[in-house]
């Protein structure tokens, strides 16, 4: 993409409509904010707030996704799909509000659709300096169904234990869950790990009745369940318990258990395991962890309630294999089970903030983390503005950028997926460092008949982008509506400049300039246009020079071929002494210029081999820059109440002159008992009358002229109970003023 940054007439001449159309876009983007590369303030988004990894909801309910960044633009955000295309609003199912907030709205099943209820989306955070994206966020819609809840009885004789399972459909029973048992008319059994006694809610939802006895066969009990994403409270219906008659020993059997339980580091762990048998069992519990068996005691974290090993706050150390064994005098049954224990990882990208020169290496390092320890991971993807860079082999944690280029600017990312499927990701910014312009294309020397149209381009990389201007014979370009100058910027960053001439003239023939400026250095391109006639000679203008520096005017002649050029003062053909030099094609140079002998009315003539010339004079005039009187102390030190008067004295320059006073480089406020007076065109003089701690600070003086600027400073520290302040602290707090008006360096 691009966009303009200058179209411009020269003259009052008819702009085509192709040009105006890019002045217009011109105007738009600064009215935006948009520049021809980053301000000194500009920063890479980043997450604030970034999406769940997993979000489950009823069609009834509805879902919503939060996601916010902070950057500078503020970032905008979007949200895309799994394959990176956008995703917007669609009526009555999902809306993106202003502030970015994803929203699932409530539907009814008839509306369910897979690539919006069941997919993965990610968040976009976005500005002009980069594009970073979110973790995965799986995200599951569940379309509420009717279902039934049964009760199972495994029968148990008196005094042993039966077992109430409560029976939910397989096509909801990932979603709902046992909250409670009633015991008819209205005794409630809630989970608990080690139960009350007689009655036991175990977590997984069966309730263990012990000590059968022959009253226990008329009580009747439900299961009451919940929906976990509609909330919808589902009872059974009620069932009694069933005994047998079978008064011997019954050997142990294992009817419950928990083969694999995963849990996230520092949660707690409940491994189940439930036995039925006559008379009661007891349990014992062994860890396989280690070479042998060993048996588990109760301990800080550990606690074991017979079918029940709760593990609080887990460490990869609990991982591993648990036995559980029952045993009574009939015999016993074991059975194993397993505790995953995941962690949390942590990922950051080093250095996660780096200004890198063109042309110069450099590299990304994904640093992967598990409590603080370096661990190996399933696979690393790099993205650059939020698009996997597929030259990046997988499972690399180093990102290798052999020479930086301007299309290298922005945000890069390490995504790193689990085997689990989860996703964690972080990001760093990639600043340019300022680079001198580089010239990429120029135009060359051309001869022609007058006529024809002619285009002269520059284009040209650097950073900052840089800034163009054009010159014909060191001068401004000719004010007709036969020049247009037009001016943009490649989304890469290359400024493309170019001069079109519509209907070429002899006057319009010289040595042309593209000068290509920014902070880091300057270049300057020149290549003459010659258009065949008569020698011609354009309006020189009026030049300004200070005394004592280097005047360059190159004599503006038109026509081709030129036999010889000229200068000459006073009717005496130049050079007169050493300080002056007059090259073949016409340029004069003087250094260092004086006031009295150089100012005056100089005469360029230039002539071909037929002997036919033209000749035009031009003033150049010679200031001499001012100079002040400096401060007689850069210190002055007085007290509350006092009395202060700063003069500030020019004793050399020429006129106009201009005076101006600043207070810790800001324009003084004359209202806060603060009074400059212009003495005349030479002296200005700042008078405080009473001294307050608001006046301490640094006064400078500035003074101009055409020719040049120079200025002189003083610190005024006022003594007393108001300020509290020592000349140290004075130039501190005067220092953080300047920073805080200057724009902060990157």
């Amino acid at each position: 993409m691009r966009y303009f940054r200058e179209v411009r007439g020269v003259s009052g001449g008819t702009i085509i409509n192709e040009h105006l159309i890019l002045l217009i876009l011109q105007t738009i983007w600064l009215l935006n904010g948009f520049t021809n590369g980053y301000t000194e303030h500009d920063r890479g988004p980043s997450f604030v707030m970034e999406p769940p990894s997993k979000i489950e909801f009823s069609n009834s309910s509805g879902g919503f996704l939060d996601c916010s960044s902070s950057g500078n633009p503020q970032p905008t955000i979007d949200w895309i799909s799994i394959d990176g295309t956008s995703i917007g609003d669609v009526g009555g199912i999902r809306k993106i509000l202003r502030n970015g907030t994803l929203v699932l709205l409530p539907f009814p099943a008839a509306a369910y659709r897979q690539d919006i209820h069941n997919t993965v989306y990610r968040c976009v955070a976005s500005n002009r300096v980069g594009r970073i994206i979110s973790r995965d966020v799986q995200i599951r819609a569940v379309v509420a169904q009717s279902y039934k809840i049964e009760v199972e009885t495994l029968a148990a004789p008196r005094g042993c234990t039966a077992i109430l399972r409560c029976v939910i459909p397989t096509f909801v029973r990932e979603h709902v869950r046992v909250v409670s048992w009633v015991q008819e008319p209205a005794f409630f059994i809630y989970p608990s790990l080690q139960g009350d006694g007689k009655y036991h809610l175990l977590p997984n939802g069966d309730l263990l009745i012990h000590n059968l006895e022959y009253n226990d066969k008329f009580a009747s009990y439900r299961c009451r369940t919940m929906h976990k994403l509609s909330r919808l409270v589902i009872i059974s219906n009620p069932s009694k318990i069933a005994f047998h008659e079978h008064r011997g020993i019954v050997s142990p059997s294992i009817i419950e258990y928990t083969s694999s339980v995963t849990v996230s580091q520092d949660e707690g762990a409940v491994l189940l395991c439930v036995a039925q048998a006559c008379p009661a069992v007891e349990y014992r519990w062994y860890s396989n962890i280690g070479t042998e068996p060993l048996p588990l005691l109760p301990g800080p974290r550990t606690r074991l309630m017979g079918p029940i090993l709760a593990i609080e706050a887990v460490t990869t150390e609990d991982a591993g294999t648990y036995k559980c064994i029952a045993s009574n005098s009939g015999g016993e049954a074991s059975t194993e089970l397993k505790l995953i224990v995941t962690t949390s990882i942590q990922v950051e990208v080093s250095p996660n903030l780096i200004s890198v020169n063109m042309g110069q290496p450099t590299e990304f390092s994904c640093l992967v983390t598990s409590n603080g320890i370096p661990i190996q991971t399933h696979q690393i993807s790099w993205f650059k503005d939020g698009r996997q860079l597929t030259t990046i082999g997988r499972n690399e944690n180093i990102l290798r950028l052999t020479a930086v280029g301007r299309e290298d600017k922005g945000m890069y990312q390490c995504i790193v997926r689990r085997k689990e499927g989860d996703t964690f990701q972080a990001s760093a910014e990639l600043l340019l460092g300022d680079a001198p312009p580089v010239l990429i294309y120029s135009f060359i020397e051309q001869t022609l008949q007058p006529g024809p149209a002619v285009s002269l381009k520059c284009s040209a990389t650097g950073n900052p982008t840089p800034e163009v201007s054009w010159k014909l014979d060191g001068f401004a370009l000719p004010s007709n509506g036969r020049f247009m100058i037009g001016q943009y910027v490649t989304a890469h960053g290359d400024v493309i400049s170019h001069v079109n001439i519509t209907h070429v003239m002899i006057e319009d023939g010289g040595e042309y300039s593209c000068i290509i400026e920014n902070r880091a250095g300057k270049l300057v391109h020149s290549a003459r246009l010659n258009v065949y006639g008569l020698p011609y000679i354009r309006l020189i203008p009026k030049v300004i020079i200070s005394e004592g520096k280097q005047l360059v005017v190159k004599c503006p002649v038109a026509g081709y071929p030129i036999e010889e050029i000229h200068w000459e003062k006073a009717g005496r053909e130049l050079p007169e002494d050493i300080r002056q030099k007059v090259d073949v094609d016409g340029t004069l140079t003087i250094y260092p210029v004086q006031k009295n002998e150089d100012s005056g009315v100089y005469t360029c003539w230039a002539k071909n081999k037929q002997g036919l010339s033209a000749r035009r004079s031009g003033e150049v005039k010679v200031i001499v820059p001012p100079k002040l009187n400096p401060f007689h102390n850069s210190n002055l030190s007085l007290n509350v109440g006092d009395r202060a008067s700063i003069p500030c004295s020019v004793v050399k320059g020429d006129l106009p002159i201009s005076i101006k006073w600043l207070k810790n480089k800001n324009t003084i406020d004359q209202g806060q008992g603060i009074s400059i007076t212009q003495v005349d065109h030479y002296n200005s003089i700042l008078v405080i009358d009473h001294l307050t701690a608001v006046h301490s600070g640094n006064y400078t003086c500035t003074v101009s002229n055409p020719a040049a600027s120079m200025e002189s400073s003083q610190m005024l520290l006022v003594n007393g109970k108001q300020t509290g302040l020592t000349l140290k602290n004075l130039r501190r707090r005067e220092k953080g003023a300047i920073n805080k008006n200057e724009k902060p360096q990157r």
